[in-house]
């Protein structure tokens, strides 16, 4: 057993790039099938063109949605405007004219998302009924097929579908859109010359971190067998803390995670990279119904790596409720010290926090409205933080996230580290896997990276082995959505396993301020709340407000 090299730092003034493998092949799908969901993407996002230019084009008369002159330039003059240093008017009309649907890397980060999506088969079928005339008719209440209709047509059609009274349309308008959306938002060429976005913040540098050390697997046919006294499966903030705790007490240690460890100088990643890499379903993950979005994060370190530093206390009313539905842990003295040994090690607190423009206007609202609200205390051991792209890895190294502080403490108390190990099951003494007895390890299959350190080459081209560890404890916390899925995939019959999921719902609102610059990706994220809202029925059930980051 080896362990792999530290990773190295990129030349240049920059983050080292993370390529992605290439795109998985297309053709779960006809190009008849693909060619009529590219016309229904027309209606999403749109090309905008004036009747002089619709009238000299020799392309798809059916592509864009066509404004007269006049508008047309009314509306350049309305995105002029909006912007604080507007690039030149023909810049602005190449903007509206652009076609995302028609291009290549639209397309190839739409393919990849729709691979991961287990309802492409049932897509396939509907794009099918789209393409003849008795399905269009059916599902668009017109006799030509979606390909044979103008764009202001196939926007109506799924403006039509988004409010229909049928569950499945809407889901499927919704889960359509959210693709297109992502996919424009990471690829669109003039995104980043109109908004001012760059890939690399200003203030990047090359930023020291922990020297992780990872397990290697030799090459082999058979299964690998490893032991250890406790193997943790999942990296995040549950499995750092536990892995830190018991590693300190004089036990051996195991963390193992699917995920990767991209240190800081290779972050913040481009969008493209870091849906990829960093989180979980390429950043798109849904409910059934689709009326619910989920992201999760999904590379050494878990949500911790991507999340926005925010530490709140959990609140008396939800203790208090908890206690009395049987859990009296979370009244108790021994509750508070155990939040005081985490708020000191990660070092929350509010010292050292620098308001961006949004955050500080929500200060300045709510002691103008009188509201109740505050400033947020952050994971940065008192250090500021003034990354607008946590979400995309902290280049800084100054939020005290699991891979950041846990980890390292875990590291340094003697705990082992395994990344790219997918966790298949976990092992059981009586019927090796069947749900009952004692847990005896795990089983699953491991992912080398490639030869020069990256993850970009298919698995099949790195060197894989199927790998079995015995341990005397085994502590799954691998997030909660894939925890109940391994105990399930390991015969766990227990009837909570897999149920009872809830999830907070966030909702977006925007406004403008006249000139003041809001830039969404500058400054700390969410630096200020309001919490005037958050027990509206007087059980805490409510709302809190907080800014955020739209890139």
């Amino acid at each position: 057993m080896a362990v792999s090299k530290t990773l190295g730092i990129g030349p240049g003034i920059g983050p080292k790039p993370s390529p992605i493998p290439d795109p998985p092949a297309k053709t779960f799908m006809t190009e008849a099938q693909w060619e009529t969901l590219y016309a229904l993407l027309d209606g999403f996002l749109p090309s905008i063109t004036s009747a002089s230019s619709a009238s000299a084009s020799v392309g798809d008369k059916n592509g864009s949605i066509v404004l007269s002159d006049a508008e047309f330039e009314k509306l350049v003059d309305e995105c002029a405007g909006a912007l604080s240093n507007p690039p030149s008017r023909d810049r602005i009309k190449e903007y509206l004219e652009f076609r995302p649907s028609q291009d290549a890397k639209f397309r190839d980060d739409y393919l990849r998302s729709l691979a991961l999506v287990p309802q492409r088969g049932q897509l396939a079928r509907v794009l099918n009924l789209l393409g003849g005339h008795a399905g269009s008719m059916l599902l668009t209440g017109h006799w030509q097929p979606v390909t044979a209709q103008p764009t202001h047509v196939r926007q109506a059609i799924l403006q039509s579908w988004a409010s229909s009274h049928l569950p499945s349309l809407r889901s499927l308008s919704k889960s359509l859109a959210q693709m297109a959306q992502k996919a424009n938002s990471m690829h669109s060429r003039f995104f980043q010359e109109i908004s001012g976005y760059s890939d690399v913040p200003s203030d990047w540098k090359n930023t020291e971190s922990y020297p992780y050390q990872f397990v290697q697997v030799p090459p082999g046919e058979g299964v690998y067998e490893m032991s250890t006294d406790v193997v943790i499966v999942g990296s995040g903030c549950g499995g750092g803390v536990s892995a830190k705790t018991i590693a300190e007490a004089g036990h051996r240690v195991l963390v193992v995670d699917k995920g990767y460890y991209f240190p800081p100088s290779m972050l913040p990643m481009t969008q493209e990279s870091a849906s990829h890499y960093l989180y979980e379903g390429g950043g798109i993950l849904s409910s059934d119904s689709t009326s619910t979005g989920l992201v999760c994060g999904s590379s050494w370190g878990g949500g911790g790596t991507v999340n926005w530093s925010v530490c709140f206390r959990l609140q008396d009313y939800v203790r208090d409720e908890w206690a009395a539905r049987g859990l009296p842990l979370f009244t108790s003295s021994d509750f508070d010290e155990s939040m005081d040994r985490v708020w000191d090690f990660v070092g929350a607190s509010k010292s050292a926090i620098r308001h961006n423009p949004r955050n500080q206007a929500l200060l300045d609202g709510i002691k103008t409205l009188g509201w109740k609200g505050g400033v947020v205390e952050q994971n940065t051991a008192g250090r500021e933080h003034y990354c607008g792209r946590c979400h995309l890895g902290c280049n800084s190294a100054d939020k005290r996230g699991p891979a950041t502080s846990w980890l390292p403490a875990a590291g340094e108390a003697g705990a082992e580290f395994m990344e790219g190990f997918t966790v298949e099951k976990v092992v059981f003494a009586d019927t090796d896997g069947g749900g009952g007895g004692t847990a005896i390890g795990v089983q699953g299959l491991w992912t080398a990276r490639d030869e020069d350190g990256s993850v970009h080459k298919p698995a099949s081209a790195r060197t894989q082995r199927r790998v079995f560890i015995r341990a005397k404890k085994v502590i799954i916390s691998a997030g909660s959505i894939w925890s109940p899925i391994l105990l399930a995939n390991s015969g766990v019959k227990n009837p909570n396993v897999g149920q009872h999921l809830h999830l907070h719902p966030t909702n977006f609102v925007s406004a403008v301020f006249g000139n003041t610059d809001m830039t969404s990706w500058e400054g700390g994220i969410i630096t200020s709340y309001v919490n005037e809202f958050e027990n509206l029925d007087g059980r805490g059930h409510g709302v809190k407000l907080e800014p955020t980051c739209n890139v």
